[in-house]
């Protein structure tokens, strides 16, 4: 934002804090929906990924530090809401006794999309010079993630409840 569209670097990081402040609104309430509806985390993971996949590709048309500002607490919302459905549905897959193991290997992976993307995302940026053709790089991951996603099988909410409750 800030040598792509010329904002200054204090606008540019409360536009980011912005994009914090959707995460932490946005995560407990997509949890809690998604207990709700009785459990269910994998169509949910899939709209949370494609919503994150278009409000980047939105982000990057953007131009100027209103829209920025306007926009960037959805961005936050889409970018992190998934998170935990999936951190709830790996341990519900493998269930109880390696829930420890199979989240701690998903966080893994996790970290190095944090290691990857800045990566890949600057080498495209410095390569164009063009933010909505870097903002549509980053939009690839969660596009992929939510194609990849529906092709997993989600456990039914009737086995996930006998099994908590020891059956």
């Amino acid at each position: 934002m800030v040598r792509g569209h010329g904002l200054s670097p204090v606008s540019a990081g409360f536009i980011v804090a912005l994009v914090g402040a959707g995460a932490i609104a946005g995560k407990p309430v997509v949890g809690l929906l998604s207990d709700w509806f009785g459990g269910v985390r994998k169509v949910p993971i899939i709209l949370c990924l494609v919503l994150f996949g278009a409000i980047l590709l939105l982000f990057g048309l953007l131009s100027t530090e209103f829209q920025f500002r306007l926009a960037a607490p959805f961005l936050g919302v889409a970018a992190f809401v998934y998170s935990p459905l999936l951190g709830a549905m790996v341990a519900e897959t493998v269930g109880v006794a390696r829930a420890g193991a199979a989240t701690g290997v998903t966080a893994a992976f996790w970290q190095l999309g944090s290691v990857i993307v800045p990566v890949a995302v600057g080498v495209v940026f410095q390569a164009t010079n063009s933010f909505d053709v870097a903002f549509a790089t980053l939009a690839a991951g969660p596009l992929l993630g939510a194609l990849c996603m529906v092709f997993v099988r989600e456990r039914d909410g009737a086995t996930r409840k006998n099994e908590a409750q020891g059956g």
